[in-house]
C-alpha cells in the first residue's frame, strides 16, 4: 500500500503521543488553581514491534508527587507547563510538516507517472 510506510507509522504513532501529551498539559493548566492537585508529565517510549522491526512512540501519563510547589498541595507550575505547551506545539508542527512532505513526494511521484 502506498501510505503504509513505516516513516509514516512512526510519524502517525509520534503525533499520537504528542497530543496525550498536549492534553495532559491544559488539564494540568485546568486545574492549576486546585487544591491538592498533583501534576502529571509524559514518558514517551520508543517500542518495537513485531517481527518486521516497526517501531512505534507510546506515551505513558505518570502523576508527579515527589513536588509541592504550594501550601494547598498544588505542584503544577504555569510557567512550565507553559513551556511544554510550546516544546509540544513545536514538534507538532514539524512531524505535521513531514508528513505534508511525504504526501508532496507521492503526489509528484503519481503525477510523474500518469505523464
Amino acid at each position: 500500500m502506498l501510505f503504509d510506510s513505516k516513516q509514516l507509522g512512526l510519524i502517525s504513532s509520534g503525533l499520537n503521543a504528542l497530543a496525550t501529551q498536549q492534553r495532559v498539559i491544559l488539564h494540568n493548566l485546568a486545574n492549576y488553581e486546585t487544591p491538592g492537585f498533583k501534576a502529571k508529565h509524559v514518558v514517551f517510549e520508543d517500542v518495537l514491534r513485531g517481527a518486521q522491526g516497526q517501531h512505534r512512540i507510546e506515551a505513558r501519563v505518570l502523576t508527579d508527587e515527589a513536588t509541592e510547589m504550594r501550601p494547598d498541595g498544588n505542584n503544577v507550575n504555569s510557567d512550565t507547563e507553559s513551556l511544554k505547551l510550546y516544546q509540544n506545539y513545536v514538534q507538532q508542527s514539524y512531524l505535521y510538516g513531514k508528513v505534508t512532505s511525504q504526501i508532496n513526494n507521492y503526489r509528484y511521484v503519481l503525477k510523474s507517472s500518469a505523464r
